[in-house]
């Protein structure tokens, strides 16, 4: 089980979780728990089957065959079992998914086969991102997409779930949270660049190489904290995110230039994965009413 667990990635869940969240909390008169536990269920499962798939795919490509801290390449889990394991995850995802149409949209047909066509793009996208020979995470795309399923598509897509309208304000905190998901997939592109380099993988960081990708990681924190603020200027909304991303950046970043090692990199994974749910909470405490 334990090798299952560590395949499943517990780790990256706050970032998925951190979507629903603050996208619930742009509709709050209009929260609904049912609406809610579904989205985050549905996100969770989306997370694992994109776990699933990237160690499935790196595996299969040979990108991993150095690393013993992923199940496949250390053999500690068979390919069959793993693609089982991502078909029922799946399946989880569309089922949950599904559940959450008729629970938010109920007889809103356009709106239900609308969202039916993004759920659809979301597993399509948890699975390509390393997996089959047009794997987007191979050809320096995987900012673009995070940045759109968890930031744009996760935040702004959850808020209409409860409430069928958008406000032009929402999409800043999308923004933000968008950026501050896509930090964390930098912060793996460092600590990958060389191997990436020699596996031929295209990645940003591959590309700009260390010192661009953390200028790149600071352009990503300060778009963050622009984006909160932002909002809250817009809104007549005040809360403690702005400030929570600039401690969180200054942090990060100051650790991020002396990091050398796996371990370092690793330790920045998780730091940055935790802080980003700090700072949604933080923007969930408003200060003032």
């Amino acid at each position: 089980m334990k090798h299952w667990l560590a395949a499943f990635r517990l780790k990256t869940l706050p970032l998925a979780l951190g979507a629903i969240i603050l996208g619930s909390k742009l509709h709050e008169l209009a929260f609904d728990f049912n609406i809610f536990l579904f989205a985050a269920l549905t996100a969770i499962f989306l997370q694992v089957l994109s776990n699933l798939a990237n160690d499935y795919g790196d595996y299969v490509k040979g990108t991993d065959k150095h690393r013993k801290d992923r199940q496949l390449a250390g053999g500690n889990i068979t390919p069959q079992a793993m693609k089982i394991a991502m078909v029922l995850f799946g399946l989880l995802a569309l089922t949950s998914g599904i559940y959450l149409l008729t629970i938010s949209f109920g007889e809103q047909w356009t709106y239900w086969f609308q969202f039916l066509g993004l759920g659809l793009a979301s597993i399509a996208a948890a699975v390509m991102y390393t997996f089959g020979k047009r794997a987007y995470g191979y050809n320096g795309l995987g900012d673009v997409f995070v940045f759109v399923f968890f930031g744009l598509i996760g935040v702004v897509g959850t808020s209409f779930l409860f409430k069928q309208d958008i406000q032009a304000s929402y999409w800043l905190p999308a923004i933000a949270y968008g950026s501050l998901c896509v930090g964390v997939l930098n912060v793996n592109n460092i600590r990958d660049l060389d191997k990436d380099v020699l596996t031929n993988k295209i990645t940003l960081a591959s590309k700009m190489g260390k010192d661009g990708a953390i200028s790149y990681q600071i352009a990503l924190l300060s778009v963050a904290f622009l984006g909160f603020l932002g909002h809250h200027f817009l809104e007549g909304y005040v809360s403690l995110a702005p400030l929570g991303v600039l401690v969180l950046g200054y942090l990060h970043i100051t650790r991020l230039q002396v990091a050398d090692s796996a371990v370092d990199y690793n330790q920045q994974l998780k730091f940055l994965s935790l802080g980003s749910l700090v700072v949604v909470i933080l923007f969930l405490l408003k200060l003032f009413y």
